[in-house]
């Protein structure tokens, strides 16, 4: 399961309707290749493209009767904002390569980092699209403008990664007030991210402050081990200088992925991979 917060809310949304018993199914429109992204919506039938070896079922239909959370829905091309506007309306989709129409019964739930209605007014992100998934938008703040989600959410990605680990895994009372006192720009993934690095690299069973030094941050306070601690480890100095080679790079491209990957002489699915390891969002 992902630990972003925009996941966390879907998830939410969706256990909480009558779908609440179907599918729910997420993917990153940003994270695959767009030669790719249509048929992982909307499926193929077999020739279609070279590789396409047997029929495949898209997304769309996996979450027939449920839920499909399409995060990061601002980087959709085009030309799969057209066809993503033809399913809401109609109801219907077309595998790759196949001219039968399919029908679906599907709630879709999107986010974006990304201001839409400047995307729209820049002709970037069709309005047409916009104003149909623009029924009930929820506003999710940095995660430094509300420090009062820090321990719930600290406590059950610690339970979580426990459960994945086979062991029991808790944050004491001391660790949970540390983090809160973080500034988190990497938000609920860099929080996710840090509490899965302390029990890799700790090894405990109850995370303390102090093992939270491995934070690719360049310095944090810890009040287990005194006041500033700077980075000790190449591995450290590396995810940091990447961390701030990212931040502004997306900050020069107005946080357009794939200018910035440009900028960054790296392909998009690297950005995306770093991005997502260093809890970057």
């Amino acid at each position: 399961e992902s630990g972003t917060g925009k996941e966390v809310i879907a998830r939410a949304i969706h256990h909480a309707s009558p779908r609440a018993r179907e599918a729910f199914v997420a993917i990153n429109c940003a994270a695959i290749p767009e030669n790719l992204l249509e048929s992982e919506l909307f499926g193929h039938v077999r020739g279609a493209f070279t590789g396409a070896t047997a029929e495949k079922a898209g997304l769309f239909e996996q979450a027939s009767g449920g839920t499909l959370f399409l995060d990061e829905i601002g980087e959709l091309p085009a030309g799969l904002q057209a066809k993503l506007l033809r399913v809401l309306q109609e109801g219907e989709i077309r595998r790759v390569g196949d001219q039968k129409v399919r029908r679906v019964d599907v709630r879709v739930l999107a986010a974006t980092g990304r201001d839409l209605v400047a995307e729209t007014r820049a002709g970037r992100f069709r309005e047409d699209l916009f104003y149909r998934l623009n029924v009930v938008s929820i506003h999710l703040p940095p995660l430094a403008t509300r420090p009062e989600d820090i321990a719930p959410l600290a406590q059950h990605f610690a339970a979580q990664l426990g459960q994945r680990m086979r062991r029991r895994l808790a944050l004491s009372d001391a660790a949970v007030s540390w983090l809160e006192t973080q500034p988190w720009p990497g938000n609920v993934r860099e929080l996710a991210h840090a509490i899965e690095r302390a029990a890799v690299l700790g090894g405990k069973d109850v995370l303390e402050p102090a093992d939270f030094s491995h934070s690719p941050l360049t310095t944090h306070h810890s009040p287990e081990v005194g006041g500033e601690q700077t980075i000790a480890t190449l591995r450290d100095a590396v995810e940091g200088a990447e961390r701030q080679a990212i931040t502004a790079a997306l900050q020069a491209a107005g946080g357009n992925r794939r200018q910035a990957a440009k900028q960054l002489a790296i392909s998009l699915r690297t950005l995306f991979y770093k991005m997502e390891r260093l809890g970057i969002t």
